[in-house]
Order: structure tokens, then C-alpha cells, then sequence
């Protein structure tokens, strides 16, 4: 091994702040004691019982319009899902079993590709949240609450769904290490210099070589099969909550846009809201496209390998290897709902038009309807 150098230094630092932000926010489990697990629980069971309460106290005494309702309706579904993460890693630490006490953890690796992308998302969500509190006085009252409720939750979900993205982008490395192996072996047997490479005798020497590339792409599916198993559920839970953030911060821009006079921190605090779903939505979805196109590739540079001369249980294993690539495709899904690729995000976006079309008749429909 040689002696890593400052930027991987510095990569590997980042890297695992950034687990140690998962670890505060009950996202991961693992390494901790069993004390330290059961304060963590205790402390966010407090937090959530204290803001569901104080919700449900809050949305009686008061008569909510539009605005209201959608801030309360944003306040449950992201305290409930962070609330359903602290469960699941909390029930995951005490699980007796070494297989399933594993979990996905990047902390390890020193890709500084890896410690860029931690860095270029979470200094925009840095960003927004120092708009928040920096320009507190300037809030109405409910919406510096509604702020100072969700926030924690906002920032767990988003640093969930960033480790998800580092996961899919480290599996990615691994197939394109695979695809650049597979085309070295394509390039060596298509070579017809010197001649005894044309030999049966030849293509039976490097049947372990393929033999190698299929365990290989096994253990890649594998990885995948893993993300979607860890990340599966807390995908499909994010990913709507970030739909519903998406489409009512949009409303909310269009009110203050709307609003005289005009204020540029308010619409600069929903575009930064905005930014954030955007960016991590189109970064998922982007990297997922791409393990896709990655393994249609490698299932087309198989048929490469493919050789008349070769003797029969030479293509019988390039066959069988063509067929793994069929029936083992590297998807990321959310509980198999769908799966993440730029068609997803195309289709989320349209949706997000509909309904903000629908959430702004409402607006006008309520406005007209006070006169």
C-alpha cells in the first residue's frame, strides 16, 4: 500500500465528518455503545413527541389558510420520516447477527471525487440555513417556528439521500474498472498477430480471465442488490417528501415574486430550497443513468468475445456471461415503485408543474372567496 497523499488526506476527513454528521442525526448505527444508542433514541423520541405536540396545539387554536396548512403538512412528513430512520438504525444497532449489522459506510474510502461532491452539496444546505437563521427577525412568527421545527429532519433526509448518492457513485467506479477489463480482453482476442491466437487452444487458456470478469459483475450486482435493500424504503420516502418540497416552495416563490413590496431574501431562501431538491434529485437520478448505461455497455462489449474458432465450452461461457448480463441489470429502485434514471426526474418535474398550477388556483379561489 503506498502512503496515501494530502488529498486523500484531506478526502478521507471529509468523508468521515460527513459520517459523523449520519451518526448525529441516528441515520447510522454501528461502532457505537449500546449507551450512547439509547440517549440518541431518547433524545430525538423528545424532539418529535415535543413538535407533533406542539403542531397539534398550535393548528387548534388558530384558523390556518392555504400557507398554514401546507407548512403543517411539510412539518409531519418530514419529522415522520426522519422519525422512521431513527427507528430503523436504532432497531439495526442491536441485531445480533454480523450480516445484517453491517452497513453501508463510506468513511473508509479517500476518493477526493467522493469528498467534491459531499463538499459541493452540503455548502448550498449550509447556505440556506444561515439564510434562515441569519434573517430570523424578518420571519412571521409561525414561519420562523415552522423553520426551527423542521430543520433538523430537512437536513437528516438530505444527508441521507447524499450518502445514498456516494454509494451508487463508489459501485460506479467498480463497473467502470469491470468495463475497462472487459475491453482489454475484447482487444486482445480480436488481435490476429501472432497466430497461435487464432487457436482453440488460445481461447481455452483465457476462459479464466472470463470466468474472472463473471464473479466480478456477480459481486457488483451484489453491491447493488445491497444499496437497494439499505437505501430502498428511505429512498421512496425521501424522494416524495422532496416532490413536496419541490412543488411548495415553487408556490411560495410565486407568492412573494407576487408580493409588494418585493423581498429578495424571502425569494433567495425558497430558490435555495429549490436548488438543493434539484440538485440532489438530478445527481441521483444522473448517476443511476449512468451505472444503467454502464451495464448495457459491458453487455455489448460481451458479444466481442464471441469466436468462431474458439472450441464450444469457450462461447458456452461467453454465452452464459451474455445471459447474466440480461437478468442482472445494475437498477437502483425504491422498493421496486420505480426506478431512479433522468426519465424519473423528467416525469417529476412535469408533476411538479401540474400541481403547482393546481396549488395557485387554490390560492386565487381562497383570495377571491375573502373578498
Amino acid at each position: 500500500m503506498f502512503p496515501l497523499t494530502r488529498v486523500q488526506v484531506a478526502s478521507r476527513a471529509v468523508l468521515r465528518l460527513f459520517h459523523l454528521i449520519l451518526v448525529t442525526f441516528s441515520l447510522r448505527s454501528s461502532r457505537l455503545p449500546r449507551w450512547i444508542r439509547w440517549l440518541r433514541f431518547l433524545f430525538w423520541t423528545w424532539w418529535f413527541i415535543a413538535i407533533w405536540t406542539q403542531s397539534l396545539i398550535f393548528a387548534q387554536t388558530i384558523d390556518c389558510n392555504l400557507d398554514c396548512i401546507l407548512r403543517h403538512l411539510l412539518t409531519f412528513f418530514q419529522t415522520l420520516s426522519h422519525a422512521f430512520f431513527v427507528v430503523v438504525n436504532f432497531h439495526l444497532g442491536f441485531r445480533v447477527e454480523q450480516d445484517q449489522m453491517e452497513e453501508v459506510v463510506i468513511c473508509e474510502t479517500s476518493d477526493p471525487w467522493l469528498a467534491f461532491t459531499v463538499l459541493a452539496m452540503i455548502l448550498p444546505i449550509l447556505g440556506v440555513e444561515y439564510l434562515v437563521y441569519s434573517n430570523a427577525s424578518e420571519n412571521a412568527y409561525r414561519i420562523l417556528i415552522y423553520h426551527l421545527k423542521t430543520s433538523p429532519s430537512h437536513v437528516a433526509l438530505q444527508m441521507q439521500f447524499i450518502s445514498f448518492i456516494l454509494e451508487v457513485m463508489k459501485v460506479n467506479i467498480r463497473v467502470r474498472q469491470a468495463k475497462q477489463q472487459l475491453q482489454l480482453l475484447a482487444r486482445e482476442l480480436s488481435s490476429r498477430w501472432p497466430q497461435c491466437k487464432q487457436r482453440p487452444e488460445y481461447f481455452d487458456q483465457q476462459s479464466y480471465r472470463i470466468k474472472d470478469l463473471k464473479r466480478r459483475y456477480n459481486e457488483i450486482y451484489n453491491l447493488f442488490d445491497r444499496i437497494n435493500d439499505f437505501f430502498g424504503a428511505s429512498l421512496l420516502i425521501i424522494i416524495i417528501v422532496f416532490f413536496a418540497l419541490f412543488v411548495c416552495n415553487s408556490y411560495w416563490l410565486f407568492v412573494d415574486v407576487r408580493t409588494n413590496p418585493l423581498r429578495i431574501y424571502v425569494i433567495l431562501l425558497n430558490l435555495g430550497f429549490i436548488f438543493n431538491v434539484a440538485l440532489q434529485m438530478s445527481t441521483a437520478c444522473w448517476h443511476c443513468q449512468q451505472s444503467d448505461n454502464l451495464g448495457r455497455q459491458i453487455g455489448c462489449l460481451i458479444s466481442k468475445l464471441v469466436k468462431p474458432q474458439g472450441s464450444k465450452r469457450y462461447n458456452d461461457l461467453v454465452s452464459e456471461f451474455s445471459l447474466q448480463t440480461l437478468h442482472q441489470r445494475f437498477v437502483v429502485t425504491a422498493k421496486d415503485f420505480f426506478s431512479l434514471n433522468l426519465r424519473l426526474l423528467s416525469s417529476m418535474f412535469a408533476a411538479v408543474v401540474t400541481y403547482l398550477v393546481i396549488l395557485i388556483q387554490f390560492m386565487f379561489a381562497e383570495r377571491s372567496s375573502r373578498g
